[in-house]
């Protein structure tokens, strides 16, 4: 509340406020647009990275079993060139291993008793250990090895065919402890008929490395898909070859695995987003061409956005610094420009009180403040002469006031003379006037009566209290003049006093 105040009350502080508010919603608004795109970029970069590693990795693998795929038809075509030489089998089997180190292992195996003197059962087979290549004769009552899918699948099929990955525990002689995958294809005699099968392996835990190892972000991982959607390759080995995709809806629908599951094993490529745990996965997928599997790299959005989060960060930060920055640069500039209105407002304060003789700073300043400053000082040059002006003006009308004030008693006095003059010749004069009536009623009553020289006195009465009365009139008349010749010559005197020596001004 006190701040709210304050920037009511300050007018440096209100344009700070204003600055910075117009500048902050500029920043905001550039700020949104940066961020809208920056991610819209950062996620295009990002899906752009995971599926060209996606490429990457199948381009290698696939590359790998193309390579394998070459090997075994060309060893196919020795074994079918030699197919009446049993013992030459293992000289081929050992040979491709040693000539494809990516090989785990190879089975040139043969229909039963197709080598009569070799028995029911004959296959050879070889295998890459590592640091050696062993091989041995496979097949017996324990382990019949034409019964197995690797065998079985392509001898029913007549075309090459890559199985799903398994491991031979019943196989006895050397000790295979991996799972593989078998790229089997048909022997055929010289009349085109299926005598066998020769099987290349590929160790999963060749695949494994190789997919695991595409990880385009820290926290992200590859899993490879069989064609029924088991795992062959997942971060976590307790779901490898026991559990599906499809595992986890069948106790818990879920709607995004089982549509991500159906578009991996149905050979579809693309991306799905996953929400697990409170968090989003991008999950980009694609089909191997050779195998009928699907690998799928999986990435948390965390670490997709990550680079956008951390320049989200440095931005916010560096907004913020500037926000602060121009805080600080706009109240300082303000106030230094406003430094001589908050002058001029204390001198105005100061003259509101009375003080009219309180210095006004004045400015050489060029601009609006400027301006004020030299008009405030020229106004209050122009107060300062007017208040004396005025206070002169005071001085002479109290001083007038006073003499008016003198005249007024003395003509009061003057009239109550007058009126007691007045009074007194009237009271003189009506003993006169009361005769003549008299006289004047005797004569209208009896003039018939009275003889001459009666007549004559009554009339001599009249005339000597007419004159009585007439001179009384002319005192009165006298005294009266004077009094208003005294009056009207003192007005004289008071009207021709000048009030002063220039009237003053108008504002």
């Amino acid at each position: 509340m006190n701040i709210v105040n304050y920037i009511r009350r300050s007018l440096s502080a209100r344009l700070s406020f204003w600055v910075v508010s117009c500048v902050m919603l500029l920043f905001v608004m550039a700020l949104g647009i940066l961020f809208h795109y920056s991610r819209v970029a950062v996620r295009d970069e990002a899906m752009e990275k995971a599926t060209q590693m996606l490429e990457g990795t199948l381009l290698y693998v696939e590359g790998t079993l193309h390579d394998v795929e070459v090997a075994s038809d060309n060893m196919k075509w020795l074994v079918e060139q030699h197919i009446d030489t049993p013992d030459s089998m293992f000289v081929f089997s050992r040979k491709i291993l040693e000539n494809n180190p990516n090989l785990y292992g190879c089975s040139i195996a043969f229909e039963p008793y197709y080598y009569e003197e070799k028995g029911q059962y004959f296959s050879a087979y070889s295998n890459n250990g590592g640091d050696s290549i062993q091989t041995e004769q496979e097949g017996s009552e324990q382990y019949e090895y034409y019964y197995m899918d690797w065998y079985l699948i392509a001898k029913l099929l007549n075309k090459p065919y890559w199985v799903e990955p398994f491991r031979d525990e019943e196989t006895e002689g050397i000790q295979v402890d991996e799972y593989v995958t078998s790229f089997c294809q048909p022997i055929h005699d010289k009349k085109d008929k299926i005598v066998g099968i020769l099987s290349v392996d590929l160790s999963l835990s060749w695949f494994s490395k190789t997919i695991l190892d595409a990880k385009p972000f820290p926290n992200s991982y590859s899993v490879l898909l069989g064609r029924g959607g088991t795992f062959l390759v997942h971060p976590d080995s307790t779901k490898l070859f026991y559990e599906t995709i499809f595992t986890s809806s069948l106790e818990k629908p879920d709607e995004e695995m089982t549509k991500l599951g159906k578009a991996m094993i149905g050979g579809e490529s693309g991306y799905q987003v996953l929400h697990r745990e409170d968090q989003d996965y991008y999950v980009f997928y694609k089909p191997f061409t050779h195998t009928g599997w699907s690998v799928a790299i999986v990435c948390p959005e965390s670490d997709i956005f990550e680079p956008y989060n951390r320049l989200q960060k440095n931005l916010m930060f560096i907004t913020i610094l500037g926000l602060c920055l121009l805080v600080f640069f706009c109240v300082f500039v303000i106030r230094l420009n406003l430094r001589p209105l908050r002058e001029l407002g204390l001198s105005a304060e100061k003259m509101s009180e009375g003080d009219f003789n309180v210095s006004v700073p004045d400015s050489k300043r060029r601009d609006e403040i400027g301006q004020l400053q030299h008009s405030f000082f020229r106004m209050q040059q122009f107060l300062t002469d007017y208040i004396n002006k005025i206070r002169h003006s005071t001085e002479t009308l109290t001083q007038r006031n006073e003499e008016l004030e003198k005249a007024s008693e003395m003509a009061k006095e003057d009239d109550r003379m007058k009126t007691a003059v007045i009074n007194n010749m009237t009271d003189k004069m009506l003993q006169p006037i009361n005769v003549i009536a008299e006289e004047n009623d005797l004569i209208r009553r009896e003039y018939k009566n009275l003889s001459e020289e009666e007549m004559a006195q009554h009339v001599d009465r009249m005339l000597e209290n007419t004159e009585t009365v007439t001179r009384l009139l002319n005192e009165v008349l006298d005294a009266a003049d004077a009094t208003g010749k005294a009056g009207a010559h003192h007005e004289s005197d008071e009207s021709s006093a000048p009030l002063s020596n220039e009237s003053p001004a108008t504002i």
